[in-house]
């Protein structure tokens, strides 16, 4: 451990700090990977790449049951981290997680990143943007990829832009800019004036497994408005996820006001999905009243390949809403008998944001037990973490998803809509459960696909919590 912390650029402190989890890591491996008297391996390695140290320890012991151990590590609740390894790994590192390899053991993969610098550290006083500045000069501006040493003026006009209130913090810390950008995990795009200074700035984000790409990251200095620089950083944006073969671009626009959504529309994408409560209340947007109760986004998605036609299976009653978002999106599409799965075990990937309250449970295989092991992550998240929203993502070209379906609407889960090639596996359906409740004149929608899907994910929440008693 000691040696793995020398190579790399932490301050004592915090070597200190990420020594003492990997100590606990390893202790914690040896107290249960092999059972009393068996002879097996631990392996401690570690991999340092474009500013992040990820170090994994690895047993080929006993099967453990992994879901309970990743919910546990990514609890709110500091008391539960603690319980896992004997200490709290939240200041100590980035990130903690399981890995599962069955009858092969298992991985803990400690995360880390090295770069620590915010942009509004270090005495750096970083005014707002005013909301009615005077305008800049009319100018010849220059739509360009990134270079290294624009990354700590990307986190500029961000922190200008949002503040700290910026749901993905790796945009406050310049160096981590640089490395996702080298890394390829993001793609960013800059508009300069004249003067080269950077006055806009659009990314695409690889955070799908599937052909896809999330585009966001969206600002323009208000001097600089009105001279569609972001439609500009966009289209840049687009050309580049078609020369990397993406079969598409998505988006999550918020519904507070309707000016992201008009936007996806102009670019030619259609709404999908509607992510009920997705964000907390208590995220801010400047210029905008606080949020009467969570924050829902309408999923766009951009189809950039000829559309292929989609098999797909779901109870009956959720193949008209299916039909109608495949229809917005030219799309021809099928509906297959749903049948049992024919395997025991399926797959389950859980993902919690304690900050934002929200649960991401995908499934990339369905199994007989996939059913239960939904509801018990839902009860550990929900009771244990204080999860106030969960979104299951199910493969909709798998045969055992409309019984999965029929299973989880007893637990008070309820159609969402659709995630197009989210995965390498292709299309998933998305069902939500909200512990809050929602009302609909808050959210504001522009066109009538969009209306319809919110009215319509609102009208079965409502169904299924009648069904259920809730």
């Amino acid at each position: 451990s000691r040696e793995i912390l020398r190579h790399t650029s932490l301050a004592n402190a915090d070597a200190d700090r990420l020594h003492g989890l990997i100590v606990a890591a390893m202790r914690e491996t040896f107290s249960c990977a092999y059972p009393q008297g068996e002879i097996g391996p631990i392996i401690l390695s570690s991999l340092q790449k474009e500013g992040v140290l990820e170090v994994t320890v690895r047993d080929f012991g006993l099967p453990h049951d992994v879901r309970r151990l990743e919910e546990a590590l990514a609890s709110a609740d500091a008391g539960m981290r603690k319980q896992m390894l004997g200490l709290d790994w939240a200041h100590r590192a980035d990130a903690v997680h399981y890995e599962n390899f069955g009858p092969e053991g298992k991985a803990l993969r400690i995360v880390k990143w090295l770069h620590e610098s915010h942009v509004a550290g270090a005495g750096k006083k970083l005014a707002p943007f005013a909301d009615a500045p005077q305008l800049a000069p009319e100018q010849v501006y220059e739509i360009r990829r990134m270079r290294a040493e624009d990354a700590e003026q990307i986190s500029q006009l961000i922190y200008r832009a949002y503040g700290s209130s910026y749901f993905n913090k790796d945009v406050y810390y310049p160096e981590r800019v640089a490395a996702l950008n080298r890394s390829g995990q993001v793609v960013s795009f800059v508009a300069t004036g004249c003067d080269g200074r950077l006055v806009g700035h659009y990314a695409l984000e690889r955070n799908q497994p599937g052909p896809v790409a999330e585009g966001g990251q969206a600002v323009v200095d208000p001097a600089h408005r009105g001279r569609h620089l972001l439609d500009r950083l966009k289209e840049a944006a687009m050309a580049e996820a078609k020369a990397l073969g993406l079969a598409g671009m998505y988006a999550d626009a918020v519904t507070l006001h309707t000016r992201t959504q008009q936007s996806n529309l102009r670019h030619g994408a259609r709404p999908v999905c509607a992510d009920l409560g997705i964000a907390p209340a208590t995220e801010t947007f400047k210029g905008m009243a606080a949020a009467s109760q969570r924050i829902t986004c309408l999923l766009y998605f951009l189809e950039f390949r000829e559309p292929r036609p989609r098999t797909v299976f779901v109870p009956a009653r959720l193949r008209e809403p299916l039909e109608r978002i495949h229809d917005g999106l030219q799309w021809a599409v099928e509906f297959g008998e749903g049948v049992p799965a024919a395997e025991e075990h399926g797959t389950l990937t859980v993902r919690f944001d304690a900050g934002a309250g929200m649960a991401n449970l995908r499934v990339a295989s369905i199994g007989r037990d996939t059913p239960a092991a939904l509801r018990h992550s839902k009860r550990e998240l929900v009771e244990g973490s204080h999860a106030d929203v969960l979104f299951v993502d199910l493969p909709l070209a798998d045969p055992g998803t409309p019984s999965v379906v029929e299973a989880l609407e007893e637990d008070g889960f309820s159609f969402a809509g659709l995630a197009p090639d989210f995965a390498p596996e292709g299309d998933l359906l998305r069902l939500v459960h909200l512990t809050t409740p929602l009302a609909r004149e808050p959210i504001q929608t522009v066109e009538p696909l969009g209306a319809w899907l919110v009215d319509y994910a609102l009208a079965e929440r409502a169904r299924v919590l009648a069904a259920v008693g809730g």
